[in-house]
């Protein structure tokens, strides 16, 4: 089964975009600000919880405190769980509305 020239046309002039916005995320999480290349985290045990300023960087903060930074940040274990750097505890990065929406129509 081939496959369309059109397509693969299409795949060679986006590849090169897609390369950009990667180069762009890393240069932004670099900065400190916020990709939007995954979900924000909130700590079930301590109530830490990622925000971000309207500037675009990616805080952290409890209530009743919201938008004031603690200067903590949540700590890579995988790609989808993080350690909490207030108390320890593993956070899974939760659900994208997408993935909510394909579970329920699974």
């Amino acid at each position: 089964m081939s496959r369309d020239p059109d397509i693969d046309d299409l795949v060679e002039q986006i590849r090169p975009l897609a390369q950009q916005i990667v180069a762009l995320q890393e240069q932004m999480k670099a900065l400190g600000m916020f990709a939007n290349d995954r979900e924000l985290l909130q700590c079930s045990r301590c109530g830490l919880m990622e925000d971000v300023t309207h500037e675009g960087f990616l805080i952290t903060c409890r209530e009743p405190d919201l938008g004031i930074d603690t200067g903590l940040r949540f700590e890579p274990i995988t790609e989808e769980s993080y350690r909490c750097p207030s108390c320890g505890q593993t956070v899974q990065e939760p659900l994208s509305e997408d993935e909510k929406q394909e579970g329920l129509s699974a």
